[in-house]
């Protein structure tokens, strides 16, 4: 299984969105539905290195350490993509659960489906209290970047691109 990093708050705690993420992949790894979780995601929007704060949580909350590996450089869902599928085929693993956010799994998808071959993406819903308004936006945000990237204006790593 992997989990798709997202910042941490001002203390270095999972925020709500990142924190629903890490929820899914405890329910799902409690269903047996994977043996390892692979979190990933670099210190992106502070200092907090998203992969370190979503290993710490998911240990206090009763995943073996053993069986969390920690990808620490990827810095967008392109970077996720590559750097989690070389460790993937490293260890010899051929499926993926890729645990974003509901917001994210267009782009999760479409960029985990070109570096692996059997890719399953599983959702969290947004946070309870989460304001409608910022749902919205995430949504939107999320259609105008795939949009972009088809139509060729953003890179792989959503830069724009320079004619």
């Amino acid at each position: 299984m992997i989990v798709l990093g997202y910042p941490a708050d001002e203390n270095g705690n999972p925020g709500p969105i990142l924190q629903a993420r890490l929820d899914k992949a405890i329910e799902l790894y409690n269903a047996g539905m994977a043996a390892r979780i692979i979190v990933t995601g670099a210190a992106v929007d502070n200092e907090f290195v998203e992969s370190e704060v979503m290993a710490v949580y998911l240990v206090h909350k009763g995943i073996p350490h053993g069986d969390i590996y920690i990808e620490s450089s990827a810095r967008n869902t392109y970077e996720n993509a590559v750097m989690v599928s070389r460790i993937m085929h490293e260890k010899g693993y051929k499926n993926a659960i890729v645990v974003t956010s509901s917001f994210h799994r267009m782009r999760a998808r479409k960029f985990f489906s070109r570096h692996l071959d059997n890719v399953t993406i599983a959702t969290a819903p947004f946070p309870k209290d989460f304001p409608a308004g910022k749902r919205l936006l995430y949504q939107l945000k999320e259609y105008i970047i795939i949009l972009l990237f088809n139509l060729g204006l953003l890179n792989n790593r959503y830069s724009i691109q320079r004619t």
